[in-house]
């Protein structure tokens, strides 16, 4: 049986999380304007450790906040108390979550929709997602664009992909990531090896990623009941091209 993707291993420590992708902020700014346009109740699924949930709820956003790993939203919900910042952060799963009340924007954001392999999953999102969208709402959502080129790395080839100062205060971590393309699945699968360069010691992590190419991903949204209003290439809104390394959606139920 052909495994799909899931990438619950690499969500272990909140701190970790933040270290590692400390330097990715180009969604922010665009995520923030989508949430001012929307005027209203706001949601992020797979919210993290709040990464984009807690800057939008200093900039005024009414936002609430939905993950699955019970580390990161411990990491979060710290996060937002040290801030002095009041706002749901919610334990519950993107692809069945039943939650009080409906929002003007629901978003997916960092490719965390490429966690959910199987088409039932992806139903279940969009179902969810669905329900509970107040009249006028959108759903957003941003995956990788599928690069050939790293469709078909070696997978015993080790590559650098972050080094930052370890959350324990000790030394720093450098991470090498080992890649590996499951045509069968459609889905990248990598292994985030963990070094300590205080210890010495390597801590790995599996990582699992389904790939979405773009005239697929168009079916998906059609299919589950959405339209798609915008398609960007990047956070910039530049439109999806040959080069485009991101495809964000901007979708809306069908009528």
């Amino acid at each position: 049986m052909t495994r799909t993707a899931d990438g619950s291993e690499v969500y272990w420590d909140g701190g970790h999380y933040d270290a590692f992708n400390s330097p990715y902020e180009d969604d922010l700014a665009f995520y923030l304007a989508e949430a001012r346009r929307a005027r209203g109740p706001v949601l992020e699924l797979a919210c993290g450790t709040g990464r984009l949930t807690l800057p939008l709820r200093k900039k005024g956003v009414q936002v609430t906040g939905l993950d699955y790993s019970p580390a990161m939203l411990a990491r979060a919900r710290a996060k937002a108390a040290a801030a002095g910042l009041e706002l749901p952060l919610l334990r519950g799963d993107a692809r069945k979550f039943r939650l009080a009340g409906k929002f003007k924007l629901i978003f997916m954001a960092f490719n965390s929709l490429q966690h959910l392999g199987r088409r039932e999953e992806l139903e279940g999102l969009f179902r969810s997602v669905k329900a509970h969208l107040a009249p006028g709402g959108r759903f957003i959502f941003d995956v990788f664009n599928p690069d050939p080129r790293y469709l078909t790395r070696d997978p015993e080839e080790l590559l650098p992909v972050a080094y930052y100062p370890d959350p324990s205060g000790e030394g720093k971590t450098l991470v090498n990531e080992q890649y590996s393309y499951d045509k069968a699945a459609q889905t990248s699968r990598l292994i985030w090896h963990y070094r300590s360069e205080k210890t010495g010691r390597t801590l790995k992590k599996r990582l699992n990623l389904r790939c979405f190419f773009p005239e697929e991903l168009l079916a998906l949204a059609h299919y589950n009941g959405f339209r798609v209003l915008k398609r960007y290439g990047d956070f910039r809104r530049r439109p999806l091209g040959p080069d485009s390394g991101k495809q964000v959606l901007v979708c809306a139920p069908l009528l």
